[in-house]
């Protein structure tokens, strides 16, 4: 039977799937529901047609994460197409857009790219990690918490500099929001008899209590994550400037390290330079531009590490010197510190990697 390649391109309630053959010929597609039965109807529609090199979705960990893990745990090769993958694939206004086009630009990314991630970020098919799946929950819960302290802080913040002058009188001058917000907590309850301020000071209270319930509640989620990174084995903690929430947030973008070699594990968190040298001769150092591709969320998180070690970490600011004693600029010299900090954190993963294997 004929090897094929299934693109298919998830909605809530139903998914699209597309075939090719091995040259990329486009054979059938069919629509189904995105439920238990809806899996096992493609799984025997797509065999009918033929033997399942791959099958490539859209969003393996959104979507399409159901069917991906039918699709594992009967032993496929399921990869991950991001999004942006396919978009390439000329979708514009001459060739319009509809879900079989979709599921055909994602099988048709599957079958060229053999560079796309295994489902789940894993090295090799396998099923979703559970520790990392509870690190993500944590993780974004923590997001949206942060995005609702800075909003109940701005709020706080501007009901407070509309408060009479009397009051405004008794608070700290020059100074942070939150400072601030202590201080009007700390002079108790304020009375006024003009219903404006009685009803700005009844929202400052209100809003006091919400924002002291979501840092209570910032700091379980914290506290869940340490124990979260301790339980998946990982010692990303144990380099200066990597606490267990970025080390959790490493271990989510990231997921098994396996999959990347280490300069492919730097482009794909922008620390890999881009060349950008002219005139190299005369021992003139080599010129490379900083990326501004990769994971940015990884790099945003690298970049934190390497700003906490240039103030706490000796040898970190010898690697930042020696670069500028070589003619790096300060932005140039950053970066070969990002650089390294990848090589670390890399083989960091690494090594924690095959101590799990070697415990299991």
């Amino acid at each position: 039977m004929a090897s094929i390649i299934v693109g298919v391109d998830p909605h809530r309630k139903v998914f699209t799937a597309s075939v090719l053959d091995e040259s990329g010929r486009d054979l059938d597609h069919q629509h189904f529901a995105n439920t238990g039965k809806g899996h096992a109807d493609a799984l025997v529609w797509a065999r009918s047609i033929g033997s399942i090199h791959k099958v490539g979705i859209e969003g393996a960990s959104g979507l399409g994460r159901p069917l991906a893990e039918f699709l594992v745990g009967r032993g496929l090769d399921v990869r991950d197409v991001p999004p942006h993958k396919t978009a390439l694939r000329q979708r514009g206004r001459h060739e319009g857009k509809s879900d079989r086009l979709d599921a055909h630009r994602v099988a048709a990314e599957t079958h060229t790219n053999d560079r796309l991630a295994h489902a789940f970020k894993n090295s090799t098919t396998a099923a979703p990690d559970a520790v990392r799946d509870q690190i993500a929950l944590w993780h974004n819960a923590r997001i949206s918490l942060r995005k609702v302290r800075v909003q109940l802080i701005g709020e706080l913040d501007a009901l407070i500099h509309d408060l009479p002058e009397q009051i405004q009188a008794k608070l700290p001058e020059r100074t942070t929001a939150r400072a601030r917000i202590t201080a009007v907590a700390a002079l108790g309850r304020i009375r006024s008899t003009d219903p404006v301020q009685q009803l700005r000071l009844k929202l400052i209270r209100h809003r006091t209590k919400m924002l002291k319930d979501f840092l209570a509640q910032d700091e379980a989620a914290e506290a869940e994550l340490t124990k979260l990174v301790d339980a998946s084995g990982s010692t990303l903690p144990s380099i200066p400037g990597i606490a267990a929430r970025a080390a959790a947030e490493i271990l989510l973008e990231v997921g098994d390290p396996r999959r990347f070699t280490e300069a492919g594990f730097a482009r794909f968190n922008g620390t890999a330079p881009i060349p950008a040298s002219s005139g190299e001769g005369g021992g003139r150092p080599r010129r490379h531009r900083l990326s501004r591709g990769g994971n940015r969320r990884l790099n945003a998180a690298i970049h934190r590490a390497a700003t906490t070690q240039l103030r706490c970490e000796p040898r970190a600011r010898e690697l930042y010197q020696a670069a500028i004693t070589r003619g790096h600029t300060r932005r140039e010299a950053m970066r070969i510190l990002k650089r390294h900090l990848s090589n670390t954190i890399h083989r960091t993963m690494i090594r924690d990697a095959r101590h799990g294997q070697l415990l299991t």
